[in-house]
């Protein structure tokens, strides 16, 4: 599709518009983003703010659009309903556009930046100008990239871009979009970048708004740089400010699970692993694994008599363990009473390990190779004893991607999961490749024993789909220690 120009409104006067920056016919589905020039609300910055922003972003990834709003005299609530129909209009048209309708950023700059951060702080106060199919798609944009943004109405504010907003009820409406104020737990998630030379939007702009969103539960990242004055667009001549848009594109991806539709030649690789033996391991998670061909190790303990004899009924079996093995999953060895193996002698920690191996013997169930250390830290006064009884690998909970070139066998990363949180599971995500292995730790799905660990049944159907949607290959310990002759 050509670079083509289409007005906003059906009213010809109006001279707002989004251009569809140009992409081929058969392009893949891709991320959107929304480019808005800024201009202190009394122009629109297209050449400097505009196309070679929407260019850098195509070559990231993403299908990229550009606004032109209206600007002084026009006032409140206008430039904010050119935004938003924009949005709309861009979700209207996915299907022809091809983009993700959920997975669409604003991208804007220094008033374009107030402007972006008005339609995901504030979309609610903006009365529609019509009220036709396209104002009936929701308005909000799943992220905000946000640079060197006029936020604050306040002691640091760039009053000129207030003044060309509101008019004659400047005084009076100005405290209102002071946006750092209006930051709810809805607001949508930002990256946002200023420097702390900029003399015409004070970096407290910046640093208002975070605070406002760390306050408020909001997923951001801040970036300050030191040097460069306001207006730095693509960071021209600074190679730390440069590296912004990667940055960018890094936290639409990594952190906000944005699809890339460039997929690498060769899967990334994540491994899989559950602790502590919960009966939704059987109910609920292996039947969704084996939907999509995935593997995992499960790690098993047995915990003391009198706590397993309260809770057994959310607890596997021998016999239901037998199954998960017998369905082609790892059973690793978790200890049988999960203890700190750091207080615990060289005897005892053997015991713990021989007990818990005795009782898949007992029940046909393989001698264990993987093993994960109770509770998560590494305990080094374990590894002969884990190595005289055959384990190769053992899991910790440093939150790193697996490298085999880098890491000890017996000292395995893996990040763990729970609470449901999305931004968590993308970023676990985001150093794979072809050397760097993911570890994902999941408990119960749901864990009705222990429910600061636990997991939300739907959550973890999503994080499957998503990994499967998007070609990672999911594979146990064991499989990837023998994939590489470690095994």
């Amino acid at each position: 599709m050509r670079e083509t120009i289409f007005p906003l409104w059906n009213d010809s006067d109006i001279e707002s518009n989004l251009t569809v920056c140009e992409f081929p016919e058969n392009d893949s589905v891709r991320p959107a983003i929304l480019v808005v020039p800024g201009g202190g609300y009394g122009g629109v910055c297209r050449s400097t703010e505009g196309d070679p922003i929407a260019a850098r972003f195509a070559g990231l990834g993403f299908r990229t659009f550009i606004l032109h709003y209206r600007v002084a005299p026009n006032r409140f609530p206008i430039p904010q309903q050119d935004i938003l129909r924009a949005i709309r209009m861009i979700r209207y048209n996915a299907e022809a556009w091809r983009i993700y309708p959920d997975q669409l950023a604003v991208c804007g700059f220094s008033a374009g930046g107030h402007l972006c951060a008005s339609s995901g702080i504030i979309p609610d106060d903006v009365e529609n100008y019509s009220d036709d199919v396209i104002d009936k798609m929701p308005g909000r944009p799943n992220a905000m990239l946000l640079a060197y943004p006029v936020i604050t109405s306040g002691k640091y504010a760039h009053k000129g871009s207030f003044q060309n907003l509101l008019g004659k009820d400047y005084a009076k409406r100005k405290r209102e979009f002071s946006l750092e104020t209006r930051v709810t737990k809805e607001s949508a998630p930002a990256f946002i970048w200023h420097t702390v030379e900029d003399q015409a939007v004070p970096v407290e702009n910046s640093y208002l708004l975070s605070e406002a969103m760390r306050k408020n539960g909001v997923v951001h990242e801040l970036h300050i740089f030191p040097c460069g004055p306001h207006g730095m667009q693509l960071g021209y001549g600074r190679a730390d400010i440069a590296q912004w848009p990667e940055q960018a594109a890094a936290f639409l991806y990594g952190t906000l699970g944005f699809t890339r539709a460039d997929r690498p030649e060769k899967p990334r690789t994540v491994v899989l692993t559950f602790d502590d033996a919960c009966k939704s391991h059987l109910e609920n998670v292996a039947p969704i694994l084996k939907k999509y061909g995935f593997n995992a190790t499960f790690f098993i303990c047995r915990f003391n008599d009198e706590w397993r004899k309260k809770n057994q009924k959310h607890l596997l079996t021998g016999k239901e363990i037998k199954e998960l093995s017998d369905m082609g999953f790892e059973i690793g060895n978790h200890t049988w009473n999960h203890p700190d193996l750091k207080t615990l002698s060289e005897a005892e920690i053997s015991e713990e390990i021989g007990k818990l191996n005795d009782f898949f013997a007992e029940n046909g169930i393989p001698k264990p190779v993987s093993f994960a250390y109770p509770g998560g830290p590494f305990a080094e006064n374990a590894v002969p004893v884990l190595k005289k009884h055959g384990l190769i690998a053992a899991r910790t909970t440093e939150q790193v991607p697996w490298n085999l070139k880098k890491h000890d066998l017996m000292q395995t990363p893996s990040f763990p999961l729970q609470k449901n949180s999305p931004h968590a599971f993308y970023f676990s995500l985001g150093g794979a490749d072809a050397n760097n292995v993911p570890v994902l730790l999941f408990h119960g799905v749901p864990d009705l024993v222990h429910e600061w660990v636990d997991t939300a049944p739907e959550f973890f159907a999503k994080c499957m789909k998503y990994l499967y949607d998007n070609d990672y290959r999911v594979i146990s310990m064991k499989q990837y220690l023998e994939e590489n002759g470690l095994c």
